[in-house]
């Protein structure tokens, strides 16, 4: 797949030079605190499908204008321009920048201390052939050290949090995708990326949690609905030692609605189904019966007497007084209301909620944002059975490149978050917590309910079950930051700041302190609060 865009990127750069129509814009946290308030507050705008787009925000003059911050110093001013829109006959133009993450964190807990390097650097190119071609392009290479609770993730998974396959403190990063807006209301991408579905810092549908992956995705925006169709492509990489050939595929269908029933109230019904593409000696490939864009994919599962993973939810936003936003979500894997009506602990009960206060210029203060969420997921939810005729277990779990596409932490937890944030100009200031209570599996052959990728069918206990059983653990991470914006043309921030995470269970008890400071181009999220 780096491959494969790489050859993109050189042909796009043939091309030479593009007027930016409908780009995705940036999903990345820190720099979405200066359009969140803007976008969450309109009138008729569906904010749990992201990341946006330039065109539905086109209209809306206050949000574009954030691209043109100024700054006092000459110095800054200069440095700000590059990146700026090279105009080719009109119709075409290319804007080429850097894309760099560099800088130092020191780690300091009882069991050591040490300086780790972040080093990252790559190239962003977006194009455009008139007004409805759009394309965008990210390549990155990341030679980074991290903290030593990340770099045990990175050894043991061969992952590096949101990027690719690592191994030797190296990894690689990709995302891009070629646009093509039919008209206002339908536009259909083909990307190699992420997406993200709800309104949370959290998302139990689909986060950007895992590395990118390809997909086609339409999306038609009709009066008060805005429907999506995503089909993409996972995959397993247990096992392949970074083979790309040695990956196991898996396919995906996602339907998401999104209805604004009134000027304050939003629903949003969501469905997904993952396969795996071999089955014995038969490739199956894309089924067509998932590629209707618009059927209900639990009965049409149900119907094949098929054992695909299927899961479906649904979410709700209240908006009060237009700065006070409530939000929520129900996902559900299986479900048996008898069963939970007898509190059995039936372990085919997997379902999870999240439940989110959001509040813009929180204490009448301009730009003070506060947003509190509780996440809770049941054992179990996200596995999948054990496939006897393959040689890599749970194919069809809710997973991608070795980590969940939910929530970081997978299933069997407890969370609740705080965050705060204040901009102002260039500067952004942010403080957020993360209390996890979450019980781990012990081994990888009987499950509890926490690790997607253990088979469910060899768990210990059909009754009897509860969140956060197994090895109960207590994680708690606290970080205060503070970003200048160097240019919002690329994005590109200087950041410092300080992490805290204590970690407790009953084999171990550690509290471990993270100073970095570093320049970084805000292209995705990666999350290390687990």
């Amino acid at each position: 797949m780096l491959k494969k865009l790489t050859i993109i990127l050189f042909l796009a750069v043939l091309v030479l030079s593009l007027q930016a129509q409908n780009f995705n814009i940036t999903n990345e946290r820190t720099f979405s605190v200066l359009f969140t308030q803007n976008i969450d507050t309109l009138e008729n705008f569906h904010t749990s499908i992201r990341p946006f787009s330039k065109n539905e925000i086109s209209n809306h003059d206050s949000l574009m204008n954030l691209l043109d911050i100024k700054s006092e110093s000459k110095f800054l001013s200069a440095i700000s321009n590059y990146g700026d829109v090279m105009p080719y006959e009109k119709r075409f133009i290319m804007e080429l920048s850097p894309v760099i993450n560099t800088g130092v964190t020191i780690e300091k807990s009882d069991a050591l201390s040490q300086s780790l390097p972040e080093l990252s650097f790559g190239v962003n190119l977006n194009s455009s052939i008139g007004k409805k071609w759009s394309m965008q392009f990210i390549l990155l290479s990341d030679h980074s050290d991290y903290a030593s609770f990340v770099d045990s993730l990175v050894q043991n998974k061969n992952i590096s949090p949101g990027y690719g396959y690592s191994k030797d403190n190296q990894a690689f990063y990709g995302q891009g995708n070629i646009t093509f807006t039919a008209d206002e209301h339908f536009t259909f991408q083909l990307g190699y990326g992420k997406n993200f579905i709800g309104d949370g810092y959290r998302s139990l549908f689909l986060s950007d949690n895992a590395n990118s992956y390809p997909y086609l995705k339409i999306t038609a925006n009709i009066w008060k609905l805005k429907y999506m169709a995503l089909y993409a492509n996972y995959q397993d990489i247990r096992g392949s030692n970074g083979n790309i050939n040695a990956y196991s595929q898996k396919l995906s269908t996602v339907h998401y609605l999104s209805l604004n029933i009134t000027r304050w109230w939003n629903l949003g019904l969501f469905e997904s189904i993952i396969w795996q593409s071999q089955e014995d000696n038969f490739y199956r490939g894309y089924d067509i019966n998932y590629f209707n864009p618009v059927i209900l994919l639990r009965p049409i599962e149900f119907s094949q007497g098929s054992a695909d993973n299927a899961l479906i939810g649904g979410s709700m936003k209240f908006k009060i007084r237009k700065k006070n936003i409530l939000y929520g979500q129900l996902i559900l894997d299986e479900f048996n209301l008898n069963q939970l009506k007898a509190r059995t602990g039936w372990w085919a009960n997997k379902y999870g909620y999240q439940l989110g206060l959001k509040s813009y210029d929180f204490l009448t203060l301009k730009n003070l944002n506060l947003q509190l969420e509780y996440n809770m997921v049941r054992p179990f939810t996200y596995t999948h059975n054990f496939n006897p005729t393959s040689s890599i277990s749970t194919l069809q779990n809710y997973a991608h490149f070795n980590a969940p596409l939910a929530h970081p932490l997978g299933a069997n937890f407890k969370e609740a978050t705080a965050g705060l944030t204040y901009h102002k100009k260039r500067w952004i200031f942010e403080g957020l917590a993360t209390i996890a209570k979450v019980g781990f599996d012990t081994n990888n052959t009987t499950s509890i309910g926490q690790d997607v990728y253990i088979p469910n069918n060899d768990r210990a206990e059909d009754f009897g079950n509860f969140t956060t059983q197994g090895l109960t653990t207590d994680i708690i991470n606290s970080t205060v930051k503070i970003s200048y914006v160097i240019n919002p043309k690329s994005q590109l921030l200087l950041q410092v700041g300080v992490t805290n995470r204590m970690y407790k269970n009953s084999t171990e008890n550690t509290s471990t302190n993270l100073i970095f400071i570093g320049i970084k181009t805000a292209i995705t999220n990666r999350y290390f609060d687990f």
